[in-house]
């Protein structure tokens, strides 16, 4: 059998519970981690000890001086996201006098439903009455509380402590602080629970034996096979049928459908691209094409020595320009940037962009907008 912390995990649940086979097909490709990963379990172990020390647990570890991601965002993440559990404690002891039990990386039993799965939990709290489930995300791709790792772990918390509190209600949440990310969604324990008997047990079982169906989705976009998943590329090439037609010849429909696809399109034949690019590196010949060396660039071969030379010619060798508003911000710390600068920083409106429907984000108006940009310019001038 594959390993068992890695098969049919609540982090890859999106993936295996839409697409079954994909469970096995993944098996055969490595897990070559990223920046992104190691940064996000850096994170993840900081915001552990930072909630530990709050709570006035003893014998913790700061890992930070291990860190090779460390910035001051991530510390002010995980500082964030201590003081939405506390403040969610807080919240909850009024309910009761008697103070909510907290559980910080919780591991949970998932093999009533998911063959052979456990998972851990950032946070749990557990009030009068309800039960809440906090997964902390540092990514910058939004994950949502309907999320199904986050309703797995709300399970796995249920079924271990639904024999020791008395709760009827489930509350799952997600903080994700670099997108400003905080998302809520409930359910009842028994609706929980039906929903596990109903749809997610089968489909584990699909996917831990290697049955059910391949299915394309957004869950692909981290699938280790996807770039020679088969049931992807007919997918994403039966985009060909608008036979790249000039946008205005297209109809709306078309439009719209192209829209919900363009971005996955572009994200698989990059990686079709870099798949291919190292497979050559590695001796494969693909038909008609082959490797060639790309533009080359110039560089100095000993900068002390060519700065030497150009100040002795009379010319200074540096380009001396401010430092962007971010950069500012980190060289002086959050705390006296804040009270030097503040009052000098605005945010400017981003630049519209189409998302689907369901996006949070309140819609953009172009009439609004100009109007607003036009008052703007006129009281700058009076200024």
């Amino acid at each position: 059998m594959p390993d068992k912390h890695a098969f049919l995990s609540p982090s890859s649940a999106e993936r295996w519970y839409h697409c079954n086979k994909s469970a096995w097909l993944c098996e055969q490709f490595p897990d070559l981690g990223s920046v992104f990963a190691a940064e996000g379990t850096e994170a993840h172990s900081l915001c552990e000890y930072l909630l530990g020390v709050a709570l006035g647990r003893s014998g913790l570890v700061d890992p930070r001086p291990g860190f090779q991601y460390y910035s001051d965002e991530m510390e002010e993440c995980c500082q964030g996201y201590v003081a939405y559990v506390l403040e969610t404690v807080e919240k909850l002891k009024q309910k009761d006098e008697e103070s909510p039990c907290v559980y910080v990386e919780q591991r949970v039993d998932l093999r009533k439903y998911i063959p052979e799965s456990m998972g851990t939990s950032d946070c749990i709290v557990v009030g009068k009455g309800e039960i809440v489930v906090v997964d902390f995300k540092y990514g910058m791709h939004r994950v949502p509380a309907t999320s199904l790792q986050l309703r797995i772990y709300a399970l796995g918390a249920c079924e271990l402590f639904g024999s020791l509190y008395d709760f009827s209600s489930v509350r799952m949440v997600v903080y994700q602080p670099r997108i400003g990310n905080v998302d809520t969604a409930e359910m009842s324990v028994e609706e929980l629970f039906r929903w596990a008997r109903e749809e997610l047990s089968p489909r584990a079982g699909f996917a831990f034996r290697g049955e059910g169906e391949f299915a394309v989705g957004e869950w692909c976009r981290n699938c280790r096979a996807r770039r020679q998943c088969r049931a992807l590329a007919e997918d994403q090439l039966a985009m060909a049928r608008f036979e790249f037609q000039d946008p205005p010849l297209l109809s709306d429909e078309e439009i719209a459908e192209v829209l919900s696809r363009v971005d996955g399109l572009i994200s698989w034949a990059e990686q079709v691209r870099d798949y291919a690019l190292q497979a050559a590196l590695n001796g494969k010949r693909f038909a008609g094409w082959k490797l060639v060396e790309g533009k080359s660039f110039r560089k100095f071969t000993n900068d002390k020595v060519v700065r030497a030379r150009i100040e002795v010619a009379g010319f200074d060798p540096y380009e001396k320009k401010k430092r962007s508003l971010t950069a500012i911000e980190q060289l002086m710390g959050k705390k006296e940037f804040d009270n030097l600068l503040s009052d000098l920083v605005v945010r400017q409106a981003g630049k519209p962009i189409l998302v689907p429907e369901n996006d949070k984000r309140p819609e953009y108006v172009p009439a609004k907008a100009e109007f607003t940009e036009i008052n703007d310019g006129c009281d700058s001038a009076e200024e």
